[in-house]
């Protein structure tokens, strides 16, 4: 059979491809009325860009997070420098405040105490309520509630809608203190995020109020 012979046959039964693609190494169009047959190395090679798509999205995702965790390391570098000028109590705070906002773009802070070094100082809390929450945090909360009590240590406006709870603890593990950080943004503390950061903050903060708290 000549190839004049074949192509007339192929015109004249247009179906032959489709009926035998897998013999010849084709595979058919999911829409058969298209009558259009792709090669399996076609169709690999559109697969392959497809996953190619999807790993670049992938790895720009990672990019911002680790551009996103730098900044955070880095922020919280500049928290422990401030933190290690500090000579008193009310430095620290001071300092505390200071930095949340400059850093961290957070201008709602609360710190309580109920250390005995600090009883004289405003911060000191000595609920049991209070003191029972931050015993019963092994982590940093994060999410849309607090009880009434700690929503009290905040001004009334704006609305805070996330808010970040954070022990302070001493070489035993006991709480001598609670940091909680607030906004008015619902996604900034979330249920489902990672608190890594905010624990090893905890611990730098702890020690510089543990190193002042000692001096008093």
């Amino acid at each position: 059979m000549h190839s004049d012979e074949v192509l007339a046959y192929l015109e004249n039964h247009p179906d032959f491809l489709q009926h035998h693609a897998d013999r010849f190494g084709l595979r058919a169009a999911a829409a058969q009325q298209d009558r259009v047959v792709v090669s399996l190395a076609d169709r690999q090679m559109l697969e392959l860009k497809d996953r190619n798509r999807q790993l670049e999205a992938r790895l720009h995702q990672l990019i911002r997070h680790g551009e996103a965790n730098d900044q955070i390391i880095h922020s919280a570098h500049r928290l422990s420098l401030a933190l290690q000028r500090c000579l008193t109590l009310q430095q620290v705070a001071d300092g505390l405040a200071s930095c949340f906002q400059q850093d961290f773009a957070l201008e709602r802070m609360a710190l309580r105490l109920w250390h005995p070094a600090a009883e004289a100082s405003p911060l000191f809390n000595a609920r049991h309520e209070v003191q029972a929450l931050a015993r019963n945090l092994s982590a940093p909360y994060c999410g849309p509630y607090v009880n009434d009590e700690v929503l009290g240590w905040f001004p009334a406006t704006p609305v805070l809608q996330s808010f970040s709870q954070i022990p302070l603890t001493d070489a035993s593990g006991a709480a001598f203190g609670l940091l909680v950080l607030a906004s008015d943004d619902a996604q900034r503390f979330t249920f489902d995020m990672h608190t890594h950061y905010l624990a090893q903050m905890g611990e730098i903060i702890s020690a510089a109020l543990l190193r002042v708290l000692g001096q008093a």
